[in-house]
């Protein structure tokens, strides 16, 4: 996987047959925040979306491509220090050769984003 290990870590897995939640810890050490932002990191939707990949190849079993985001929104601000962990809460369903993903980033306080899409 691309971030994991330098992004998040995977701190525990609540797997169901097409869902699970993941307990992710946000690495406040990884070199994005240098540019992202040095003294106050934010963590990029970018990054974000690619957690949310990886966690959905994981759930799956394989490596998934993003084919088409349907919705992303972007609905408060995480960050290492503010919610230095997150639950990522994922559903694929199988759609012919696609996977249709719906997650959530979020903790107890709130959901930091919410992705609808199509991965294979």
């Amino acid at each position: 996987m691309f971030l994991e290990n330098k992004f998040y870590k995977i701190l525990s897995e609540d797997r169901h047959s097409d869902s699970a939640t993941y307990r992710v810890a946000i690495l406040p050490d990884c070199n994005v925040y240098d540019g992202h932002f040095p003294g106050d990191p934010v963590c990029p939707g970018v990054c974000n979306i690619e957690t949310i990949k990886e966690c959905a190849s994981k759930l799956v079993g394989k490596l998934l491509r993003i084919s088409s985001i349907k919705q992303c929104r972007l609905t408060a601000i995480a960050t290492p220090t503010v919610c230095p962990e997150v639950n990522i809460s994922i559903s694929a369903q199988p759609k012919e050769e696609d996977y249709i993903v719906t997650a959530t980033i979020a903790d107890d306080k709130q959901t930091y984003m919410t992705f609808k899409g199509t991965l294979n």
